[in-house]
This record gives C-alpha cells, structure tokens and sequence, in this order.
C-alpha cells in the first residue's frame, strides 16, 4: 500500500511538470510571435499555456494583454465584429487575472484598459459608468506600483477625453446618463509625461501627448512630438497606426 501511495504521488508529480513544461513551451512561443508584432499567433499560444494552467501568472497576464492589443488592431482596420469579440475575451481573462492576483499592479492597468477598449462598444450611458471604472483601476495600480507605465497612459487618456467634452455635452450628459466624472488636461499632459519619463522611447505615449497639445491648441508642442513619434523607432504594432496618423496630421499643420 505505501509503494502504490508513493507511485501515484510520482506519477501526480510528473504530469504537473509535464504540464508547466508545456505552459512554458506556448507561453515562450508566444514571446516570441509578439516580439515579431504577430499577436494573432501569440495569442492562440497564450490561449494554449492557459488551457494547461488557468491559474498562472505569466500566462493569465500576457492573454489579458494579447486580446486587448487584438482588439485595438481589428478597431484599427475597421474590423468591428473581431475587435468587440476580442475585448470581450480581455475583459473575461482581465477579470480572472484581477480576482486571483489582487496584489498585481498589472492586474488592475490590464483591467483599467479592457474596460477602455470596452468602452468603444458601449453607449453614453453605459461608457460614463465605465469612466468611473477605468480611473479606478488605473489609479489602484499605481498604489501598487508608482512606476506602472500602462496604468498612467490610461489616465492621461482618460482625463483627455474627459476634459474635451463641450459644456453642452457634459451637461446633456450629466442630465440623462448620470454624473460625468472629473477630467481635465493639466492631468492628461501630467500622467503622459510621467508615463514617458518611465518609457522614454515609448511611441504610443508620444502620440496621445500630441493629442493633449491638439485639444489645448498649443500648436509648437503638438508639432515637436508629433516629429517624435514619426523619428522614433517601432516597438509596438501600434507604432505603425500612430505614425501614419503623426505624419497626415503633420502635414495639415504645416500646410
């Protein structure tokens, strides 16, 4: 009886190496699809290390940041129906990611961001109650990590969007979907700034900086960082989206 004890604790032992092996195999796979921009191939490897381990870190973290970066790049080509599919897969690994780590500060910029990107799908009504979400979040990661890139491009953007509502906007709102949250650009341009003293390099960063300065109508500063997005290298797949749109709305300026 003690050697079967001792053989069935074996043969336990090994398939859950044999399966970490694996998680690490995809998960590794998938590093180096989305190093190469190929995110469509990184996330059905992520989708395979989570179908061996639903509970690890590494893999929970990069399928929730995978389906969000889908999402982002079929709203990009205008691919409606993939984009709303992928944000909802965000938002459930999101919520996973969130609820068994509540001590990562990744856990909640990641949620901060699918309830942004899930916003683009929803109406008026429901996108202020996930205004106040988002900022929540996005300010719970940095009380966790004062260096959380993602959590402080979320802010700014947020406070942009929120600040670039008109007056009768806001107060249509206010009167028939609930109260507006608080926004203003001061914080837009703080939380980029900051969030670029962290990734300096950072492309996407840059752009939505430029935005800051287009809403505020500080044309000299909208023109330098917009020649910085275009001079900078390519990191991300958004860089190639935020180029284009840096170069067309470049030329319109020096028309």
């Amino acid at each position: 009886m003690y050697k079967l004890s001792i053989l069935s604790l074996l043969i336990v032992f090994l398939q859950v190496s044999f399966s970490q092996t694996k998680v690490i195999n995809f998960v590794e796979t998938g590093d180096n699809y989305y190093k190469n921009f190929d995110i469509k191939n990184a996330a059905l490897n992520y989708q395979k290390a989570y179908e061996q381990n639903h509970n690890d870190y590494s893999t929970l973290k990069k399928l929730t940041r995978v389906y969000n970066d889908l999402s982002e790049y079929y709203y990009e080509i205008k691919d409606k129906n993939n984009a709303e599919l992928s944000v909802n897969n965000a938002m459930k690994y999101a919520t996973l990611f969130q609820s068994r780590y509540p001590d990562s500060s990744a856990a909640y910029s990641l949620l901060a961001m699918s309830y942004g990107n899930l916003a683009l799908f929803k109406g008026d009504k429901e996108k202020i109650k996930l205004a106040y979400k988002i900022k929540d979040n996005a300010e719970s990661a940095i009380k966790l990590n004062p260096n959380d890139f993602l959590a402080y491009i979320i802010l700014s953007i947020y406070n942009r969007q929120i600040a670039s509502l008109s007056w009768f906007e806001r107060t249509f709102a206010n009167m028939f979907f609930g109260k507006v949250p608080e926004g203003n650009f001061e914080d837009a341009e703080k939380f980029m700034l900051k969030a670029l003293s962290i990734q300096p390099q950072a492309v996407i960063a840059m752009f939505h900086l430029s935005l800051v300065y287009k809403e505020t109508d500080d044309e000299e500063k909208e023109i330098i960082w917009l020649k910085k997005v275009i001079d900078a290298p390519i990191n991300d797949f958004r860089d190639q989206f935020a180029k284009r749109k840096a170069k067309n709305r470049l030329a319109e300026l020096l028309d």
